[in-house]
């Protein structure tokens, strides 16, 4: 049992301190996919620190937190960092129209170099996700694991107990899924 696991192990037995160590030990990792995260969708009040500090109070907050592997770690960390960034985007995007009754100029706005408001399509990536999961949860899952954990095929396949076959199979599947309805 690695050392990541057993700390899970003792948090879960309610040992006050192993999530934090586990924290501790993996914050490089986090801060690395945060900061891929936040480049596939730019964000500029969120930095990668912060997003990590966010899923960090996501989940010590969290009841019932039963983490039994590194895996299911980023598993849930990658759940909390969607969340979090489609919060984000939602708050920029409200905002950006009048919700905090500020005036936003177009300078203001978060467009990326070809004009496109790079917080609407994390919203509307969000969206689509939420239509993958009523259509075909484990497709989704499967996309929130790669995409927002930056999870491995043969670390997907060991927390699923799938093969790397099926899992492939799957990712196709629903590339082709969210290229057609984003497509839209």
């Amino acid at each position: 049992m690695s050392e990541i696991t057993e700390l899970l192990s003792t948090s879960a037995a309610g040992a006050k301190g192993s999530l934090d160590e586990v924290f501790n030990r993996l914050h490089g990792e986090l801060k690395i996919l945060a900061r891929s995260r936040i480049g596939a969708a730019p964000d500029q009040t969120l930095t990668a620190t912060s997003l990590v500090h966010e899923v960090y109070l996501k989940l010590i907050g969290a009841q019932h937190l039963d983490l039994v592997s590194k895996q299911h770690f980023f598993a849930c960390a990658a759940s909390a960092m969607r969340q979090i960034l489609v919060d984000s985007a939602r708050a920029a995007s409200a905002r950006k129209r009048g919700g905090d009754l500020q005036f936003v100029t177009l300078t203001g706005a978060n467009l990326d170099e070809d004009g496109v408001d790079t917080n609407a399509d994390m919203l509307a990536l969000d969206q689509v996700l939420q239509e993958l999961e009523r259509v075909e949860p484990g497709l989704m899952e499967l996309v929130q694991l790669r995409f927002f954990a930056g999870l491995s095929m043969d670390d997907i396949a060991q927390l699923t107990d799938r093969s790397e076959r099926s899992l492939h199979r799957d990712w196709s599947c629903a590339k082709a899924f969210l290229g057609a309805r984003l497509a839209d």
